[in-house]
């Protein structure tokens, strides 16, 4: 099974992890997947707008390269009703 590095960063944060996927298919899947929930977690924490970038690589070779970002945007004019 293939082994490959994922690197995750934005401006609050920077990660790395090794592991073994079936495919680079399986390593993108699970890397947007991780990126949503870290995406997600800053909205819901108050951020507004967040974007994660990820990088795959195989060795030293950059094998995909994405953005995952999240935005929330107030229609109402500021009022939240109670």
């Amino acid at each position: 099974m293939p082994r490959y590095r994922i690197h995750m960063i934005n401006s609050d944060f920077e990660s790395d992890g090794e592991a073994d996927y079936p495919s680079l298919d399986a390593a993108r899947k699970s890397a947007i997947k991780t990126a949503t929930g870290i995406a997600a977690e800053s909205v819901l924490d108050g951020v507004s707008s967040v974007a994660v970038e990820l990088q795959i690589y195989d060795g030293d070779s950059i094998l995909v390269r994405n953005v995952v970002s999240l935005a929330v945007s107030d229609l109402s004019g500021g009022v939240i009703p109670a």
